[in-house]
């Protein structure tokens, strides 16, 4: 590059000063943000060209340690000297004015498009930018353009043999990017790791390096090696070591937006909630979890998402949300969730078994976009699939053809498998089933299931239990209840509290005593501790609210000798320890009695050896 005789001198033509505090003040907070806009200029400048004639567009950035320079180079359009003078001499064009005159907030998400100072925020790490460029137009001479922070610039023709513009930074000797070159190559990394066109980076004569990805490995059809490649490119990208369920790949080209959604590995629920699914507008990154353009639900997965009409600021940081005429982030939002929508459906249609493969991973994923999502939940909600008390998924209308029959409004459901392990066990004896709700979100899902089938109920399996077993009174009964009724209350006293006693004939002769919660109340405590009325560990408290029953199985052995025996010392001993069994079935066993159980528990055991044990 040569310089040539013609040249001309000024100052920047701005109606108002202090154009590069607003720059630093309001547009860009970022000194990355530089890389951005100078190569996102550059890959504009390429795609103009390649409008008007077969190109291949590159960018290299070059870090000169040694001159201290770090130039940006494009084999775009280029331009003349007149086109450098309007597009760059001239910053204030039409709302640039009002803009800075107005020195506010508002006015920074408004004008986009109004005028271009991407180019100027090359003044945040320099005092010194130059440009040469050369116009594709036949015969334009090269020009070479200089501008110091004051605002003076000088601009002159000059020789350049390629078309394209390259734009030079004069680096300060204490610059990090002097010290830590490396450190411009993870900018480039970060805001277009997917740009179709090839940004290499070099370092003071070193092998240039490609940067980005112009053709991933996400982009391609899918095979069994693609699917191995793609498991790598998702773990590597998104800094995951387990490998992702599976993912999806959708496009709408309506609306420009097209992307992948990768179904994590929660390791049963155990890996961080949140994922991360990066923005991108035509190749440049924009940012990750944008609330506006992505479902909430949605947000639980990691994803990749391109767009190609994203209205953006004028820093190009943030999307607006405001006076769109064409709709397009509520319809990137719906897309985005009808894409989900769509494969979940189909995968529980087509592919039962692999969905309920997936199911200890997805489940809260499934369940969180029911309630978050109105077009989710309006084709899912259906699909929901629950574990039973033997290992086999159901959804709650499978549950009720099968189930149902002598409870055909009734769904029973186990909170806590080991806290109801006996109630679980009961059922299973008694050939009756149960959908396991044992996670924290099933009880959220459960109550707007209810709100949407009023005529169904969810109970849980130790609550309003005792017509499952069929408990029942003979006309004889009478004088019996009556003696056990009194021996009860007689051994238990004031351990009995406000729970209600309940004598009954039960079908199952195994059952001697059980205690059945009222389902509301039970809600009603449940939810009073999970607010912090109550604390976790206040059994006296939970037992006031609790509407409890003690049920009592007039047809168990163990219950006909307390009705037939009239040795009070036996049947203390046995009432109180079928008690606390009850008691401990439920995890509602006060610590003050659990001395008692265990020293009671131990007499049993001794005397029932010394009755085993041969007499000397």
């Amino acid at each position: 590059m040569n310089k040539t005789n013609s040249d001309e001198k000024g100052m920047l033509s701005i109606e108002s000063r202090n154009i590069f505090t607003i720059l630093k003040k309001w547009l860009y907070t970022e000194q990355d943000i530089v890389f951005r806009e100078l190569i996102s200029n550059g890959i504009d400048a390429i795609e103009k060209l390649s409008g008007s004639q077969k190109t291949d567009g590159r960018i290299v950035v070059t870090l000169d340690t040694q001159a201290k320079r770090l130039m940006i180079s494009d084999n775009g359009i280029g331009m003349n000297k007149e086109e450098v003078h309007k597009y760059i001499n001239q910053i204030a064009f039409s709302g640039a004015t009002e803009f800075i005159n107005q020195n506010n907030e508002t006015g920074k998400d408004t004008i986009i498009g109004h005028f271009g100072v991407g180019f100027y925020s090359a003044f945040m790490l320099v005092d010194h930018v130059a440009l040469v460029t050369k116009s594709y137009q036949k015969d334009a001479p090269g020009v070479r353009w200089d501008c110091l922070s004051d605002m003076s610039y000088h601009m002159e023709e000059y020789t350049k043999s390629e078309i394209g513009t390259d734009v030079i930074l004069y680096l300060d000797e204490n610059s990090t990017y002097l010290q830590k070159p490396e450190l411009i190559g993870e900018i480039i990394k970060k805001y277009f790791v997917f740009s179709k066109t090839p940004i290499y980076f070099e370092v003071s004569g070193q092998e240039p390096v490609l940067m980005n990805q112009p053709s991933p490995i996400r982009s391609q059809s899918g095979t069994e090696i693609e699917a191995e490649q793609m498991k790598t490119f998702y773990k590597e990208f998104f800094e995951d070591v387990s490998d992702p369920l599976f993912w999806l790949s959708f496009e709408s080209v309506d609306i420009g937006v097209r992307g992948i959604l990768f179904f994590r590995n929660t390791k049963n629920g155990t890996a961080e909630l949140d994922g991360t699914i990066k923005v991108y507008s035509r190749g440049v990154y924009i940012g990750e979890n944008i609330p506006a353009l992505i479902p909430k639900f949605v947000n639980l997965q990691n994803g990749i998402i391109e767009c190609d009409h994203l209205p953006l600021s004028v820093s190009r940081s943030s999307i607006q949300t405001e006076h769109q005429e064409d709709d397009i982030i509520p319809l990137i939002y719906e897309t985005l969730s009808q894409e989900v929508t769509i494969a979940f459906d189909d995968m529980f249609k087509n592919q039962r078994s692999t969905y309920e493969a997936h199911w200890p991973d997805i489940h809260a994923f499934v369940k969180y976009g029911v309630l978050q999502d109105k077009v989710f939940a309006s084709v899912i909600t259906r699909k929901v699939i629950f574990m039973d008390i033997h290992k086999k998924y159901y959804t709650i209308s499978e549950y009720l053809d099968k189930e149902g029959g002598s409870h055909p409004d009734t769904i029973y459901y186990a909170s806590d498998e080991l806290d109801q392990a006996h109630y679980i066990d009961l059922f299973k004896k008694c050939h009756l089933n149960a959908l396991l709700f044992s996670h924290v979100i099933d009880q959220p899902f459960m109550r707007k299931y209810e709100a949407l089938h009023p005529n169904l109920k969810f109970v849980r399996i130790d609550s309003n239990i005792k017509s499952l077993f069929h408990g029942y009174l003979n006309e004889d009964d009478g004088p019996n209840v009556k003696v056990l009724t009194e021996k009860f209350h007689q051994a238990l006293g004031e351990r009995l509290g406000a729970m209600t006693l309940k004598i009954t004939n039960l079908d199952h002769e195994n059952i001697s005593t059980l205690i059945i919660n009222d389902e509301k109340a039970r809600r009603m405590t449940d939810m009073l501790e999970i607010y912090g009325f109550l604390g976790s560990g206040d059994l006296t408290a939970k037992g006031q609210q609790s509407k409890s029953t003690l049920l009592v199985n007039m047809k168990n052995e163990i219950v006909q000798f307390i009705l037939k025996t009239s040795d009070e010392l036996a049947i203390g001993i046995v009432v109180n320890q079928l008690f606390d069994l009850s008691l401990l079935s439920q995890q509602s066993l006060k610590p003050e009695d659990m001395e008692q159980f265990i020293n009671r528990s131990e007499s049993v055991l001794s005397n029932s050896l010394a009755a085993m044990l041969p007499r000397a």
